[in-house]
């Protein structure tokens, strides 16, 4: 063998060792690009499905809110109907003194009770706690609590209407 020959042939590796290195950077390159559309398509979907929930939960606090004020106003009618029931007459009993008291809270705690769903919907809708998953999770867990104190609180409401009417068919009227 000549060193002519051995040149050519050790050129010859080189290039083929060259080419060989290149398809295999193509190839790792490739496979990046393909790992990173992967991942784009993957974050799209993961962004996609937080932005659903974001709207589902932020259309359950507007329920919850919505529900908040209807008891407010149901509160606010019951108080306004225990106070006119007696207020026509001069002197009124201790169950209606208590009833007319009673009814008067519930309306003032329905009414914080709307004005704290109100100032959690704010905080649902806000980007800050948008872009926190951890806060995200927490305000979900928020909404439901005011959720269950909305039941609730239709709950006791309720009693306190049969307790009105229970009150009002059972004093005895001025003659």
């Amino acid at each position: 063998m000549t060193v002519r020959t051995i040149h050519h042939a050790a050129t010859a590796l080189a290039l083929v060792a060259l080419a060989a290195g290149a398809a295999l950077a193509q190839g790792q390159q490739g496979g990046q690009q393909g790992q990173q559309m992967g991942q784009q398509a993957q974050q799209q979907a993961l962004t996609a499905a937080q932005q659903r929930r974001q709207q589902q939960m932020m259309e359950q606090m507007q329920s919850t809110v919505q529900r908040m004020q209807q008891l407010q106003l149901r509160a606010q009618q019951l108080a306004q109907g225990a106070q006119a029931q007696v207020q026509n007459r001069g002197q009124m009993t201790e169950r209606e003194r208590l009833m007319v008291g009673t009814c008067e809270a519930f309306e003032q705690q329905t009414r914080q009770m709307h004005q704290l769903a109100q100032r959690a919907q704010e905080m649902i809708q806000s980007n800050e706690f948008q872009r926190d998953q951890v806060m995200q999770r927490d305000m979900e867990r928020l909404r439901t609590r005011l959720h269950t104190m909305a039941n609730e609180m239709d709950e006791s409401l309720k009693l306190m209407e049969q307790l009105r009417e229970r009150v009002r068919t059972q004093t005895p009227r001025p003659d």
